[in-house]
């Protein structure tokens, strides 16, 4: 069972402390006693000097204890979590995305608020999920059929008859029993063919994957896709119910058999008790009626019918009580994590992308501006120093997307640092030489030293900007500024190299070439 909450109790000294604060108290009051008559003073520092060690080391036991405690997850450090998220989205400035998220956040905490607990019946096409859902319901909700893909969309249906007490949790009524908001959610079949079929499974499991509690239907043993995905979701954390379904279909022994197998294979990740067999929807059966005795040894029927079976999903429901009696609160605070977590993942990579999007207008304007200064002003080699200018505004600009504040002294340490690694790689004569034969190779005729230089110039300044970039996004998130000390600036050096090394394709070196090239041949002929 799933352990989400620290319940907090007073907890008793430990037993070595109370010694040591006893042996303190006695000495003191032995030292005032007798001091002023005997000589008891070297017992009696003895004495405390003893209860005193005893005393620090284990004041020091309970501070470390204290450090170690581990973060407990329970509804008000999951509210916390879901403030941080919020705050986080405000960040994003792509509108749609920050409205989607937004409504994600949202209905995570009304979630969480309503106590709304969903059970998502998950599984393929073939294995009746809708079938038990019906069952469950003790009604018709949603449309079975023999033909594979029913159930196109998700369907949602509440699920308020069953009566409980929840362990752990405050009830909002008086009496013993407790109702609470349940969902049922039937999803679309996997395994279905087509591009429509692939696309309906990949939406059942995201379903599945924020559910409460999940319920795996299978119509015999599993296949190695049910398999697979079952394992995956209970790797996840899922708390999973296995439904051995339409096991009115099988001889006893048969049915036996595989339940058995249905174990084995699940026993690492599931529990025998979360296995069961159920028919939601079993055959008819016909039914003859005989005039007499005689009319039946000889077959003679006076009439036959088909008379439906009632659904037999006892197993199913009286487990999934048990589960929601004694797991409700954390299987809620668990999965709301879950929750949580991946939505934090997903605003994290939006503005990951819409950072690394400003960056990359930021560094072409930059390597633009150092190409056409260059050009305008050749010179025998290219003096990275004199371009530190450039760089440094450049670096400020960027830490600014990263919300990370760099003055103009801290920007033009990190430029040098950029400047001195660069050159310590050889990045001018390998970049001069790639850059000169592709001038001969493609005959381009302007300026042709001037073009070089520019180029060359609009490379290296587009090598330490996505150095830089690299660097921001491995600080970890904070407004504190950033401070250029040994340590940083090595990892900064190592950046570079790393940077510089896959800057260095051919592909790369084409495209970039050509870009360049031709701005700053546009803007030649503009002037």
């Amino acid at each position: 069972m799933l352990n989400y909450r620290t319940v907090l109790s007073s907890r008793s000294l430990p037993k070595n402390l109370l010694i040591g604060l006893g042996i303190v108290s006695v000495a003191a009051i032995a030292n005032s006693l007798f001091a002023l008559e005997h000589d008891w003073h070297l017992l009696s520092i003895t004495t405390m000097m003893i209860g005193g060690t005893l005393l620090f080391v284990n004041v020091r036991k309970s501070f470390a204890s204290d450090l170690d405690q581990p973060t407990v997850i329970d509804r008000s450090y999951l509210f916390k979590e879901l403030q941080q998220a919020q705050k986080a989205i405000a960040k994003i400035a792509d509108i749609s995305k920050r409205a989607t998220l937004d409504e994600q956040a949202q209905q995570i905490t009304s979630n969480l608020q309503k106590n709304h607990f969903r059970i998502v019946v998950f599984g393929t096409g073939s294995a009746g999920k809708t079938s038990v859902i019906n069952a469950l319901l003790g009604r018709k909700a949603g449309k079975t059929s023999a033909a594979i893909g029913t159930t196109i969309t998700r369907q949602e249906y509440a699920y308020q008859v069953i009566g409980f007490s929840p362990v752990g949790i405050t009830p909002i009524h008086s009496e013993n029993k407790v109702k609470r908001q349940i969902s049922l959610l039937d999803t679309s079949g996997t395994q279905e063919m087509g591009a429509v079929g692939q696309q309906r499974e990949l939406e059942a499991l995201q379903i599945a994957q924020n559910a409460d509690l999940m319920i795996f239907v299978t119509a015999g043993d599993l296949t190695n896709s049910e398999y697979c995905e079952l394992d995956r979701l209970a790797g996840l954390g899922k708390r999973v119910i296995l439904a051995f379904n339409k096991t009115d279909l099988y001889l006893p022994s048969d049915r036996e058999h595989v339940l058995a197998k249905l174990q084995d294979r699940t026993q690492h990740f599931l529990a025998a008790t979360d296995i069961v067999a159920i028919a939601a929807q079993p055959s008819p059966i016909k039914v003859r009626q005989y005039a007499n005795t005689e009319a039946s040894e000889r077959h003679d029927a006076i009439q036959e019918w088909w008379e439906d079976v009632p659904p037999d999903v006892k197993p199913l429901k009286e487990r999934i009580e048990e589960i929601l009696s004694n797991e409700w609160e954390d299987l809620l605070i668990h999965n709301t994590h879950l929750q949580i977590k991946n939505l934090l993942q997903e605003i994290n990579r939006t503005i990951h992308q819409e950072r690394r999007q400003d960056a990359a207008i930021i560094i072409n304007r930059y390597q633009l501006i150092a190409a056409t200064t260059v050009f305008a002003n050749p010179i025998p080699a290219i003096d990275l120093l004199a371009g530190a200018a450039i760089n440094t505004q450049m670096l400020i600009d960027l830490a600014k997307i990263y919300d990370r504040p760099l003055n103009f002294q801290q920007a033009q340490q990190f430029a040098m640092t950029i400047a001195q690694q660069l050159m310590q790689l050889g990045c001018i004569e390998i970049a001069t030489s790639a850059i000169a034969s592709f001038f001969k190779v493609n005959a381009i005729t302007y300026a042709i030293g001037g073009s070089m230089q520019a180029v060359t110039a609009a490379y290296l300044t587009h090598i330490g900007g996505m150095s830089f970039v690299e660097y921001l996004e491995q600080q970890p998130e904070t407004k504190s500024a950033i401070i250029a000390n040994p340590a940083m600036l090595k990892t900064l050096q190592q950046i570079c190299q790393k940077t510089f090394t896959a800057l260095q394709g051919d592909r790369f070196f084409v495209d970039f070439i050509t870009s360049i090239s031709s701005r700053v041949a546009t803007i030649a002929t503009a002037k």
